[in-house]
């Protein structure tokens, strides 16, 4: 990987931006389109999926209902995550053969997980990646991810929490058991948020700034700010409406 487009930060709704990461990913791995980083944030608020859950198990659907807040299912797996407009969310789609992705699973979230820990270090945090795919701050989660590895790419996407609204919490069914495995009794318990931790708001185009400086340092390469193509736009608008339909959502 000697350059990687990098597709600065603007705001989706939840099934554009599930979209655009799969047409990105799809013309990434036909070598179409160059390894790609984009910075995204979601409006309105909603719950994200991952691909193999059951919404009915992991989603309060009436909460949802009364408070406005959408869904959407993803294309990677992982469990239910809760966007606000308060976070920054990354993707990163690369060639599956890219020697700078391991082919380990694992090994790959690490990897790739890595900028984000020294993006929040830069910022004075004490971070450390939790293997699955967790970064975390004295045992507090505050950036999760999610993989695939689909049309020969590499397809990972993760959050960054810049701040949160903590009610938003309950749209999710998070079992004792789980919590309890995570040292927490709460889902509140689980999390910590950058503000928090900094003592003031940070935007998205300040960490912004930071996550591509650090992704650039980190596969040591030329971080070339661009768009989407045509053509992924065009792959987007016709993917969306699979996002969109109950018929995916309730796959499951």
């Amino acid at each position: 990987m000697e350059q990687l487009r990098v597709i600065k930060f603007v705001t989706g709704t939840p099934w554009y931006n599930m979209a655009l990461d799969e047409a990105i990913a799809r013309r990434v791995g036909s070598g179409e389109s160059p390894p790609t980083l984009r910075l995204y944030g979601w409006s309105p608020e909603a719950v994200s999926i991952g691909f193999f859950q059951e919404v009915r198990e992991e989603v309060d659907l009436e909460f949802c209902r009364r408070r406005g807040i959408e869904l959407v299912r993803r294309l990677t797996g992982g469990g239910a995550v809760v966007h606000s407009r308060d976070e920054l969310t990354y993707s990163l789609a690369v060639g599956e053969g890219d020697l700078m992705i391991p082919r380990d699973v694992q090994e790959s979230y690490g990897r790739i997980c890595a900028p984000i820990v020294s993006s929040l270090r830069r910022l004075g945090v004490d971070a450390s990646f939790r293997p699955v795919n967790d970064i975390e701050v004295s045992g507090r989660k505050i950036s999760g991810s999610a993989q695939t590895r689909r049309f020969g790419a590499v397809l990972q996407h993760g959050t960054i929490l810049l701040d949160l609204d903590y009610t938003l919490l309950s749209a999710l069914k998070v079992s004792a058991e789980k919590l309890k495995g995570k040292g927490a009794s709460t889902a509140g318990d689980r999390i910590k948020t950058l503000r928090q931790i900094l003592g003031r708001p940070i935007g998205h185009q300040e960490m912004g700034r930071i996550v591509v400086e650090e992704f650039s340092r980190t596969f040591c390469c030329e971080a070339v700010q661009g768009d989407a193509s045509h053509e992924e736009e065009i792959g987007a608008h016709a993917l969306e409406g699979r996002y969109r339909s109950q018929e995916w959502l309730f796959r499951r």
